[in-house]
């Protein structure tokens, strides 16, 4: 049997001090990860020192990169991934846990079955009030929720290197969806695989984080007001791009032929000319 790939953890981390060592025992207790990589995006608390402090109590397992200059969570994780050069990639937010084991099953589906290019952890809320886990449409929302987020994210790191990682553009600066229009572009052009029994992430509730406002969008219909059809309408741009770069290198990989091709320029008498293989 092949060796199983190699898999290291992203972590995103601004202004996380206080729920960033929860996050990065979770990933270090996980058999599968050679690495976490801490990424901080220029905080302004503690996050750095106690980045520090888990560099120093496991050199051989953790790795620092600091932004110079906060530039989003898009880009911090963009950058563990470049510094990366493992197999597999998985993603988890500074505020997020995985459960014991959580990486297991998505490793060893990305092992056997090379169609495979992301595979998506059960997210499972924790502390979320109950105006929201006891309305009757929550499963279905929480469902759409699991698919669009960043932090359940398992991925063969050339195929997210292909896609340009998550999308830096300046609209998810401003209103976020970075991760959401990453996911649905590896959903249209490649096979996704859903985890959604056993363990996962542990998705921890507190005010103003993004899943509140998607939750509120699908369970009772209300509207984020910066958002206009423009901004929609630049998001499913982003998405689509991302699909046509991984298109085109599918044609290349899909060539009948390999190897040396010569080609040849042929000159019109118009003065134009032509490329032939």
């Amino acid at each position: 049997m092949s060796v199983p790939p190699v898999l290291d953890v992203v972590i995103p981390c601004f202004n996380a001090e206080s729920t960033l060592d929860r996050a990065v025992e979770s990933a270090l207790g996980q058999p599968g990860v050679r690495s976490v990589w801490l990424v901080d995006d220029a905080s302004t608390d503690g996050t750095a020192d106690r980045m520090a402090d888990w560099a120093r109590c496991e050199p051989a397992r953790v790795r620092l990169w600091k932004q110079p200059c906060n530039r989003g969570v898009a880009a911090a994780r963009n950058v563990g991934a470049w510094q990366s050069d493992a197999d597999c990639l998985a993603f988890l937010d500074a505020d997020d846990a995985y459960e014991a084991h959580a990486l297991d099953a998505a490793l060893m589906a990305l092992h056997l079955h090379a169609h495979i290019g992301m595979v998506r952890l059960r997210l499972t809320p924790v502390d979320f009030p109950e105006v929201y886990v006891q309305h009757a449409q929550f499963a279905h929302a929480w469902q759409v929720l699991s698919m669009t987020v960043g932090g359940n994210i398992v991925c063969r790191r050339s195929l997210f290197l292909a896609a340009g990682g998550f999308p830096e553009h300046a609209l998810f600066r401003r209103l976020g969806g970075e991760d959401a229009a990453l996911g649905i572009a590896f959903t249209r052009s490649s096979v996704v695989g859903t985890l959604w029994e056993g363990p996962g992430v542990r998705h921890y509730f507190h005010a103003g984080i993004h899943a509140e406002r998607l939750l509120r969008q699908h369970l009772w219909g209300d509207s984020d007001d910066r958002i206009q059809p423009a901004d929609r309408e630049q998001a499913e741009q982003v998405t689509l791009d991302i699909c046509a770069r991984l298109s085109s290198l599918q044609a290349v990989l899909d060539a009948p032929r390999k190897g040396i091709c010569p080609l040849t320029v042929e000159y019109a008498p118009s003065g134009g000319q032509g490329l032939q293989p």
